[in-house]
C-alpha cells in the first residue's frame, strides 16, 4: 500500500500546476486507498469510478498474477482512460503462454463479453487469445473444458475448437451427445460436413439420442446421405417427437413409405411398455386421423404413464361418452382437463344424462375445481335447472342448496344459452321468483 501511495504522491508533483478537480480526484483516491488494505482487495476497485483507483488497481494487479487479476486485467482493455487501457495491456502478455490456459478458461465471460465492446479495437487481442487456445499445448485442457461447460462458453469453446481440430470426428461426436443443447444443434450440420463414411454413423448415432429437436435437425440432414432412407423414415414415423414425426410423415412419400402401412404394422405387433414407444404410436394415429384398436386405446387410458392416458384422452370420439365419463376419474388434473376439452365438444343434449347422473353421484366428494369444470360444460340455465331439481328433492341440505342457486343468480349474467329454450327459461325464472318471495333468495339476486 505505501508503494501506492508513494506513486500517487509522485505523481501529483509531476502534475504541477493542475486543476482544483484532479487534486479532488486524487485525494479521493489517497483516502479510498488507504481504507482498502482493511475493507477490499484490487478486483474490488477495478471498477471503481475515480481513474486514479482504477489505475492503481491495475498497477498492483499486473504485480499479482491469478486467475482473478486476468479476468480483471481483461475488463480494463475496454476502461474509458487510454493509461489504465495501456496498463492493462501491457499487463495481459504475461498470461499469453499455455501455463495460464485454465486461467483463461476461468475468465470466458470477461473474453466474450469483451468481443461485444467497441470503444477500441480489440480484435488483435481475441485473435491472440484464440489462437493460443487452439495450440497443440492448450487443446487437452481446453477440450476438457467443454464437456463440462454450458451456454454460451460451451459454444464458444466448441467454435474455438472446430477451427482447428486434431480430431474433427471424435469433437463432432462428443458435441453431438453434449449436455448443452445448442452446442449438439451446432454440432449437427458440422456433422453433416464430413465425408459420408464418417457422418452416417454419428448422425445415425445422434438418432438414438433424447432430444426431439436435436433429432428432428439429425433427420433432415441424414436424409439426402442416405442410400435408402425407408427404415430410417419407418422408425421416425413412430418417434416420439411431434417434429420428428411430421418431418417423416412429409419425407414419407417422396421414399416409397406408407405412413397408414407402418402404422398398421405396429398396432399387430403387442403393446409397448416404454412411455415414448406408446406416444410415438398415438402420435401417428392421430396425424394420420386413424384409429387406435380397443385394446390399445383401454391400456393406453389405464398406462401408468400420465403423458399415455393423456394422449389417450385426447382420442376419445363424442360417440365414447361412457370412455369420457370414466376418464374424469383419472387422477391427473392434466388428464382431466383434456377430457373435459373433449366433453365441451360434445352437444350439450347428449351429456346432460351422463353429466347429471356424475353430478348426483359425485357433487360432495368432486374438489371443487372439477366440480366447476363439470358444471360447466352444462349451459348456463340447464345449471340452474340442475340445482333447483336438488333442491325440489326435498332432501337435508336445502340451505347449501340455496346458496349455490344464490352464487348461480350472482354470476349467471357473466355467460350466455342460445340452447335453453326460452319457455324453459321462463319457468326457471318464475321459481326463482317464488324463493325470492319466500325469502329463500335474497331479493337483491340477478335471474334476469
Amino acid at each position: 500500500m505505501n508503494t501506492t501511495q508513494d506513486w500517487l504522491a509522485r505523481l501529483a508533483q509531476k502534475q504541477g500546476q493542475s486543476s482544483t478537480y484532479e487534486d479532488y480526484r486524487r485525494n479521493e483516491a489517497l483516502e479510498i486507498l488507504t481504507r482498502l488494505g482493511n475493507t477490499g482487495t484490487w478486483a474490488d476497485v477495478s471498477n471503481h469510478s475515480n481513474g486514479f483507483v482504477r489505475e492503481v488497481a491495475v498497477r498492483e494487479l499486473c504485480r499479482q498474477p491469478s486467475p482473478e487479476a486476468l479476468a480483471v486485467l481483461i475488463e480494463r482493455l475496454n476502461d474509458w482512460v487510454t493509461q489504465v487501457r495501456d496498463l492493462a495491456a501491457a499487463g495481459l502478455q504475461r498470461y499469453f503462454s499455455p501455463a495460464h490456459t485454465q486461467a483463461w478458461l476461468s475468465a470466458l465471460e470477461p473474453v466474450m463479453a469483451l468481443a461485444a465492446q467497441r470503444r477500441v479495437d480489440h480484435s488483435q487481442t481475441l485473435s491472440t487469445v484464440r489462437k493460443m487456445l487452439q495450440s497443440a499445448e492448450c487443446r487437452d485442457e481446453v477440450y476438457a473444458d467443454l464437456l463440462n461447460r454450458q451456454g454460451k462458453a460451451a459454444r464458444y469453446l466448441f467454435t474455438l475448437l472446430l477451427e482447428n481440430p486434431e480430431d474433427r470426428e471424435a469433437l463432432l461426436r462428443s458435441a453431438l451427445a453434449h449436455r448443452e443443447l445448442t452446442v449438439r444443434l451446432m454440432a449437427v450440420p458440422a456433422s453433416a460436413m464430413l465425408p459420408a463414411a464418417q457422418s452416417l454413423p454419428l448422425l445415425l448415432d445422434a438418432m438414438s439420442r433424447p432430444g426431439g429437436k436435436i433429432r428432428v435437425r439429425v433427420l433432415y440432414a441424414l436424409l439426402p446421405l442416405l442410400a435408402d432412407p425407408k427404415p430410417v423414415l419407418r422408425e421416425a414415423l413412430l418417434d416420439v417427437s411431434p417434429a420428428v414425426r411430421n418431418l417423416a410423415l412429409w419425407a414419407a412419400p417422396r421414399n416409397d413409405v406408407d405412413a397408414h402401412a407402418v402404422l398398421t404394422e405396429r398396432l399387430s405387433q403387442p403393446l409397448p411398455t416404454a412411455k415414448q414407444h406408446w406416444l410415438g404410436v398415438i402420435g401417428l394415429t392421430t396425424e394420420l386421423n386413424d384409429t387406435l384398436p380397443e385394446h390399445w386405446h383401454t391400456a393406453a387410458l389405464r398406462s401408468a404413464f400420465v403423458t399415455v392416458r393423456q394422449a389417450a384422452a385426447r382420442l376419445l370420439r363424442a360417440d365414447q361418452l361412457p370412455e369420457l365419463f370414466a376418464a374424469l376419474d383419472d387422477p391427473s388434473d392434466k388428464v382431466f382437463s383434456v377430457v373435459i376439452a373433449q366433453l365441451d365438444k360434445v352437444a350439450w343434449s347428449l351429456l346432460i344424462r351422463g353429466m347429471t347422473a356424475k353430478l348426483d353421484q359425485d357433487w360432495h366428494e368432486l374438489p371443487l375445481t372439477r366440480r366447476n369444470a363439470i358444471f360447466q360444460l352444462l349451459p348456463t340455465w340447464q345449471q340452474i335447472g340442475y340445482l333447483l331439481g336438488r333442491l325440489d328433492t326435498g332432501h337435508a341440505g336445502q340451505t347449501y342448496w340455496i346458496g349455490q342457486i344464490e352464487g348461480w343468480c350472482d354470476r349467471q349474467y357473466l355467460a350466455v344459452d342460445p340452447v335453453t329454450p326460452k319457455a324453459e327459461r321462463e319457468a326457471m325464472r318464475e321459481k326463482l321468483r317464488e324463493l325470492t318471495a319466500k325469502g329463500l333468495i335474497r331479493s337483491g339476486a340477478r335471474f334476469s
